[in-house]
């Protein structure tokens, strides 16, 4: 075995794994604390693509100042899309709930479609066009930053839900949303923030996964999928276990594509997902529930 070749492999495994944890922690916040399936979430990480590219090809603005105004872009947009779609129907059937984000995934990637068209499109950013060795390792300097940040990312949002007052907010209406009512916890508000902060976590992926690759109307929906793969490994609900199914894919991916085929790649995913529901059901730091 060419080592150096292994140690290539796991490094592109770690910067998509640090990619699908921070796109699949909005979606593991939202479910962990709305108790919603957002099947929408993989558009709010197209849009997060489209706006960078479009603040930085149309307003000329450069990438990092460009980045933090997608992630205040999609802040907004994802606690609109929660108080249109999701607030009218929280009492409802959890199916409804459901069919609410499939009818707002349909709406936003055929509106990207209309607006930005089908074409792919590469989202302007030197930091892809710089490399930089690490030993053996070669990666541009985007995906050294999508390391960087994403770890940052992570433990800001740790010490958010933590040491804040939303953050305790957030973490009562999770734990226990009967007494948190009790108390007087305005669950329309933290639901509004918590679906807010998801969308804005998955534009954020998007905006840093998307620089490195191509991008489309319909990019969103693989990447849904993976996100969901990345819960279920890791526990739904567990910011933790985010981070951690994340890494987990994205290195098994990465190490197959190397090593057996490209073109099979998403197959080991879901095996993993067969494998782990199989040792443990409600994944590897998910809580068993009582029966």
């Amino acid at each position: 075995m060419d080592w150096n070749i292994f140690a290539q492999q796991i490094a592109f495994g770690i910067v998509n794994g640090i990619g699908y944890a921070l796109f699949a922690m909005g979606l593991t916040l939202i479910f962990g604390i709305m108790n919603v399936i957002n099947f929408a979430h993989g558009e709010f990480y197209m849009l997060g693509a489209f706006t960078v590219f479009t603040i930085i090809r149309y307003l000329h603005v450069s990438y990092l100042p460009a980045l933090l105004l997608t992630a205040i872009a999609l802040f907004g947009i994802g606690m609109l899309s929660e108080r249109i779609t999701i607030r009218p129907v929280r009492v409802r059937h959890p199916l409804t709930q459901l069919l609410a984000t499939l009818a707002l995934s349909m709406i936003l990637v055929n509106s990207a479609d209309l607006i930005w068209n089908p074409e792919p499109k590469r989202i302007p950013n030197d930091l892809e066009e710089m490399f930089m060795a690490l030993g053996p390792i070669f990666l541009t300097y985007q995906r050294v930053f999508i390391v960087i940040l994403g770890v940052a990312i992570f433990i800001s949002i740790q010490q958010f839900l933590k040491r804040t007052t939303m953050g305790k907010l957030m973490r009562a209406a999770a734990q226990n949303p009967d007494g948190a009512a009790l108390i007087g916890i305005n669950f329309h508000w933290v639901h509004n923030f918590t679906f807010g902060l998801g969308c804005a976590l998955a534009g954020i992926s998007g905006a840093l996964l998307g620089s490195t690759t191509m991008i489309y109307p319909f990019i969103g929906q693989l990447l849904v999928i993976k996100a969901f793969v990345v819960v279920i490994l890791g526990g739904m609900g567990s910011v933790v276990g985010a981070v951690v199914g994340g890494l987990a894919l994205g290195t098994v991916e990465a190490i197959a594509a190397g090593y057996i085929s490209i073109e099979y790649k998403d197959l080991f995913g879901y095996a993993m997902i067969i494998l782990v529901l199989l040792v443990r059901p409600s994944g590897i730091f998910g809580k068993k529930r009582s029966s």
